[in-house]
């Protein structure tokens, strides 16, 4: 219906249903033109709509977007309990008309039951407040599972692994709203791996900063990756690249995020020639995993899609590629690979 919308920049900040009421709130905007109000729409249906409100934390974020203050939505509607998962859509509007959308998704059945701790969550996501990133985690579920479902049927996966699974954000997203009987998470944080044994539906181990994995060959059918090569160097990325390659089966999927020319705009103030001129930039250093990961070994990487097609493809089919598709801010590339691999 509002597939041929461009994703906003933006996010949901909390999704909170409780009283047989959901209250939606977050923040959108357009890089080149302004939006003036929003349309939300649960299941298909339009249930309420308003103007944006002004935030002048969005504002100071991005200074050089002389439209970035009118942002906010924040809505309250009827949310009768119901099994099953609840599709949820916000329309960005400009002049009455649409021009784009923040999607999300929504079960009561999905909520975590432990909070996830809190010195975790800052490694993977910064400080942001608890209910922000079980937000986060909901619209990363829509974001993967959708996608891989557009390529694969799910109910036929057998064994799925989140490489990078941090605390589980994800993981348990796949291991309590799919039927995927195999669900495998890894990651170089040891702590992470520990906290997601102790509370997670899943097989966790912990893994080296560089391959081997310890996986066998030809062993998953899905391989996850939220913002994990958007931490290597060039070089660490095609190493990960041959090992995922070697263990997927083929036929298989590989769904990866990267820092495309969406979040290269908007964290590096519109510079995109001057971030990307070779195609690929891996010189910031990312101090979240200082203690955890080698010295130098986690950086800040941007890539342009054409290189990436470009590389990527040189290991996997590259079946689609989103901009902005993956918690509306970094590009998320669907990847085959093929069946004489």
């Amino acid at each position: 219906m509002h597939s041929d919308l461009p994703n906003a920049r933006g996010y949901f900040n909390l999704l909170e249903a409780a009283h047989g009421r959901m209250r939606i709130a977050g923040w959108m905007l357009l890089p080149k033109s302004p939006l003036d109000s929003f349309r939300l729409i649960i299941d298909g249906d339009a249930v309420t709509s308003g103007p944006l409100a002004e935030s002048m934390d969005i504002r100071g974020a991005f200074p050089f977007l002389p439209h970035a203050s009118r942002t906010v939505f924040d809505a309250s509607v009827p949310f009768p309990v119901q099994p099953g998962i609840r599709m949820i859509t916000v329309i960005g509007m400009r002049k009455n008309r649409e021009a784009a959308k923040l999607e999300t998704c929504y079960s009561g059945d999905l909520v975590p039951k432990q909070p996830f701790p809190g010195a975790l969550v800052t490694r993977v996501a910064g400080r942001v407040s608890p209910a922000f990133f079980r937000a986060s985690a909901f619209t990363s579920f829509r974001n993967f599972a959708g996608a891989a479902g557009r390529h694969a049927d799910i109910s036929g996966i057998r064994t799925m692994l989140d490489w990078g699974c941090g605390c589980g954000r994800l993981t348990v997203m796949f291991s309590e709203g799919t039927d995927i009987p195999g669900i495998y998470g890894c990651d170089i944080d040891p702590e992470s791996i520990e906290w997601c044994r102790q509370n997670l539906k899943g097989e966790f181990r912990p893994i080296p900063p560089a391959p081997p994995s310890g996986y066998d060959d030809s062993f998953f059918d899905l391989v996850l990756s939220s913002s994990v090569l958007t931490h290597l160097t060039k070089e660490n990325q095609l190493e990960w690249l041959r090992e995922i390659r070697r263990i997927l089966a083929p036929g298989g999927l590989f769904l990866a995020t990267v820092h495309g020319e969406f979040a290269t705009f908007f964290n590096h103030g519109g510079r995109i020639r001057k971030i990307l001129k070779r195609g690929i930039n891996d010189e910031t250093a990312d101090g979240s995993l200082d203690g955890i990961a080698p010295d130098g070994y986690y950086r800040g990487t941007y890539q342009k899609e054409s290189y990436t097609k470009r590389v990527f493809g040189d290991y996997f089919k590259i079946l689609e590629y989103i901009e902005a598709g993956s918690l509306n801010f970094q590009d998320l590339v669907v990847m085959k690979k093929p069946a004489h691999h």
